[in-house]
């Protein structure tokens, strides 16, 4: 499930949007987090630009193993928009999905 979790504007006048993704895997019983794709946009401007397009365009991204790609583009998003945001919208995108107990049990 992808969630848009996080949207502002930055100190560049900057709309950035955080995309987050939560994944349940059923055959392993895992729940996995991370964040999907950060957009980002100038004023007076309508179309979102995805940070990924930046970094996939280089010849060493294709290059590089899983875990590392994986540790490469957490690096740039948080060059990007800074590590306190990455961990904002993961709360936001916890908070928006959380169950809600009583409504699960019926009591509402």
């Amino acid at each position: 499930m992808r969630v848009e979790a996080l949207k502002y504007r930055s100190e560049q006048n900057l709309d950035i949007i955080i995309f987050v993704d939560f994944n349940v895997m059923s055959e392993e019983h895992t729940k996995r987090w991370n964040i999907a794709e950060i957009a980002y946009k100038k004023l007076l401007v309508n179309k979102y630009n995805f940070l990924s397009d930046t970094y996939r365009d280089e010849d060493d991204y294709f290059q590089m193993g899983p875990e590392e790609r994986t540790a490469y583009v957490l690096n740039k998003q948080i060059e990007f928009v800074g590590e306190e945001k990455l961990r904002e919208a993961l709360m936001a995108a916890w908070n928006m999905i959380k169950p809600d107990p009583d409504r699960v049990l019926g009591i509402r």
